[in-house]
């Protein structure tokens, strides 16, 4: 598939998730472990360990724990498996994490460094998993690995990284620009009600 673009054709081509990414583990290495005891919902000192679970919003991220508890990954995708509004939710989590449940992460087969990168392709793979997947039909990593992702591509057809960096700095700098924008609103109407006589 193409399309053009400012600078010349632009490609797009499909890959199966499992040629692209690799399912990556990260689970409390308790034998005893007590949800009550061993997570907080408030991140601190102690309990520093972000864990993903079936949860919507916050990057899935709702409990905490101790960090020499849980084996951790980074620079890696949270997809939500499970829950009534959360299936198929995917989560870039480029800093360390682990998994409490009805979660699991994958990772770029080769290694990305870019969380600009690890955020698109997070957006694609989301594009495939709401709409394919629901709390009757869990998103779980048998399922997702075999469907097809669309990435942009060089000309040789490999992914290119390059273009998606590209891509995510210039949608965040438009939302800084659509802020910026609305601030000087705000500031504007704020001034006119102060110097406005009653």
């Amino acid at each position: 598939m193409e399309t053009n673009s400012e600078n010349g054709t632009l490609r797009f081509k499909k890959f199966v998730v499992s040629s692209m990414f690799k399912r990556v583990f990260a689970k409390c290495k308790k034998d005893n472990f007590n949800k009550r005891e061993d997570t907080s919902t408030v991140p601190n000192q102690e309990f520093c360990v972000p864990l993903v679970n079936a949860k919507l919003g916050d990057n899935g991220i709702m409990f905490y724990g101790r960090k020499s508890e849980w084996n951790t990954q980074e620079m890696c995708i949270d997809i939500i498996q499970n829950g009534a509004v959360a299936t198929g939710k995917v989560y870039a989590q480029p800093h360390s994490v682990a998994v409490l449940w009805d979660a699991y992460l994958i990772k770029p087969i080769k290694d990305v460094f870019s969380e600009e990168i690890l955020l698109y392709l997070t957006k694609c793979i989301e594009k495939i998993t709401r709409e394919q997947f629901s709390y009757d039909k869990k998103a779980t990593w048998e399922r997702v690995k075999t469907c097809e992702v669309t990435l942009p591509v060089t000309s040789d057809g490999e992914p290119d990284f390059d273009y998606m960096v590209r891509y995510i700095r210039a949608i965040e700098k438009l939302t800084i620009a659509d802020v910026v924008k609305y601030k000087d609103k705000v500031i504007d109407t704020s001034k006119m009600l102060v110097n406005s006589k009653p």
